[in-house]
């Protein structure tokens, strides 16, 4: 028929290109979103991170605005690196001796490894991130802007991990035994599943002691406590109905 196009043997995928044959409209193309690349000397990103540190005085996430005084505003700590980076002036010799322990520390993790313990995602990514010499990424920078304040935390819980491994002076009482001591704070954990905090401290005999309390006690503290044994394990005595005195 005069004016129609026989498509009687054509493929489906040719009659659908007729249908675009005149379209004088160009296709769209997806526009790609560039991936931002940095390029640091990592001992230079170590060291404004623990700047970053000092200057905060602890790790921001996200940058604080003074309501009252928007000049008071707090940037995020990433948001100082950044800037450090920019101008390295702004880091301190000390800085620099601090960004090397820092990353020493998640570095050694590598001996954790081959020493067949299993790390989290996260310190798996901060080992991986110390063992490099440039930092292009920017995903990089923002973990190593966190680090300085994990680490601080870090070696406290290595600190009072060797104390607790390490103690000698073995248990203390009987079970049931109403017991007094004077104990040093070394960890206190809050469980949401049994909402109680569950404090391991040593005593000045260096004796381990483990017990659930209600209320959250200060890392480093020294308090005197009295309870009841409940049983001996791992080398540290469990206490039961614990008051502080």
């Amino acid at each position: 028929m005069p004016g129609f196009t026989n498509v009687s043997n054509m493929t489906s995928r040719q009659i659908q290109r007729m249908g675009h044959e005149d379209d004088s409209t160009p296709y769209r193309s997806k526009t790609r979103t560039q991936k931002v690349t940095v390029n640091y000397n990592a001992d230079d990103v170590w060291s404004a991170a623990c700047a970053a540190q000092r200057i905060n005085g602890s790790y921001i996430k996200l940058s604080v605005v003074s309501e009252s005084d928007p000049a008071t505003t707090k940037l995020s700590n990433r948001m100082v690196v950044e800037q450090l980076l920019a101008d390295l002036s702004g880091i301190t010799d000390e800085d620099r001796e601090q960004g090397k322990k820092v990353r020493a520390f998640y570095q050694a993790y590598t001996f954790k490894i081959l020493q067949g313990k299993q790390l989290s995602d996260f310190d798996n990514t901060a080992m991986l991130i110390a063992n490099r010499e440039v930092i292009t990424g920017n995903y990089d920078v923002a973990v190593i802007a966190s680090l300085p304040s994990c680490y601080e935390r870090g070696v406290v819980r290595q600190t009072a991990d060797q104390r607790i491994n390490f103690a000698t002076g073995g248990f203390i009482g009987k079970a049931s035994d109403k017991v007094n001591a004077s104990i040093e704070v070394l960890k206190s954990v809050f469980s949401m599943k049994w909402n109680t905090n569950y404090v391991t401290g040593i005593t000045s005999d260096d004796q381990v002691v483990f017990f659930s309390y209600k209320e959250a006690l200060d890392i480093g503290k020294v308090l005197n406590i009295t309870g009841t044994v409940k049983a001996h394990r791992d080398n540290s005595t469990q206490l039961n109905r614990v008051k502080v005195i």
